[in-house]
């Protein structure tokens, strides 16, 4: 007999139509230290550059600067200057900033006319991972800062999760997870950018499907300081009954859950590198391996043999 064309892949069946594979992109070595901004700039230049030279970096992943925490820096830099030089890449007629633009703004604000620089070359896509990795080692990104860029580096430059994981320092379940947030309503994207919704909250709540379900629990949430677990023991159990958002969510549960079943959630969640619920209903049960997207589904299908 045969044989099917499970051996080709994801793609041989679920074609991707019209679609061009993305050019692969080198994975660089993982020797390399991604806290250190300095040694990611080993081939530039120091140099004293005009401010007025100096454009914001159209990769900057940061959207938000906290004006008192502006405020304050600017008014260090008024009185010793910036200590710390700002790096930047030459482009035609000036330079592009890559990484310290909040010292760059403060600069501006103090009226400083020139600045410290580690002036170097650089492509496109070294700029944006510079300007990421910068920020997230300086815990700068909020969360859906950080998903942005993350998917920005993916949609952009041909990246997969695992290629963006192992650049920006992070795990590829940790960048999945991360993606996650930007599908989840505006209502509850502005309570993760307010603070009033934590990231791990949201991230349970990214694995509904309803999304009027989604606003009530996130509101919920806020109102009620619901703990992560909770939230996690509150979606486990809405999609065992089947909720939907014309009827009240449940209470979050407060009984254990079976810890075998736990245990084997952890172990499975671990060799997949991604969320895994083991569902129970008496003898019978299912068990839900979530995907981010469809390199991820490609990703699991060939661990489990495909």
């Amino acid at each position: 007999m045969k044989k099917g064309g499970l051996g080709k892949g994801l793609s041989a069946l679920i074609p991707e139509s019209g679609a061009t594979a993305a050019p692969e992109v080198p994975v660089p070595n993982e020797g390399g230290d991604p806290s250190s901004g300095l040694s990611m700039a080993a081939d530039a230049r120091l140099a004293t550059i005009a401010v007025a030279d100096v454009l914001p970096n159209q990769y900057q992943p940061r959207r938000f600067f906290d004006d008192e925490k502006m405020a304050e820096l600017t008014l260090s830099v008024q009185e010793v200057g910036v200590l710390q030089p700002i790096l930047v890449r030459q482009t035609d007629g000036g330079y592009e900033l890559v990484a310290g633009e909040r010292r760059w703004r403060a600069a501006k604000r103090a009226g400083l006319t020139t600045i410290p620089a580690l002036v170097r070359e650089g492509e496109d896509r070294d700029s944006l991972e510079q300007a990421i990795v910068e920020n997230l080692h300086r815990d700068d990104l909020n969360p859906l800062e950080e998903a942005a860029a993350f998917h920005r580096l993916m949609d952009e430059f041909g990246l997969t999760q695992h290629q963006v994981a192992v650049r920006v320092g992070r795990s590829r379940p940790a960048v999945a997870n991360s993606l996650r947030l930007l599908h989840l309503p505006d209502s509850v994207q502005e309570r993760i950018m307010d603070g009033t919704l934590g990231a791990g909250h949201a991230r349970a709540l990214a694995g509904l499907g309803d999304r009027q379900l989604v606003e009530r629990l996130a509101r919920r949430v806020s109102e009620e300081g619901l703990s992560v677990r909770q939230v996690e023991d509150l979606v486990r159990s809405i999609d065992e009954v089947g909720e939907t958002a014309d009827e009240d969510p449940p209470t979050p549960p407060t009984v254990t859950r079976d810890a075998a079943l736990l245990e084997v959630e952890r172990i499975l969640g671990e060799r997949f590198g991604t969320t895994v619920r083991v569902q129970s209903r008496g003898k019978k049960g299912r068990i839900v391996v979530e995907f981010a997207d469809r390199d991820d589904l490609q990703r699991l299908f060939e661990l489990l043999g495909g």
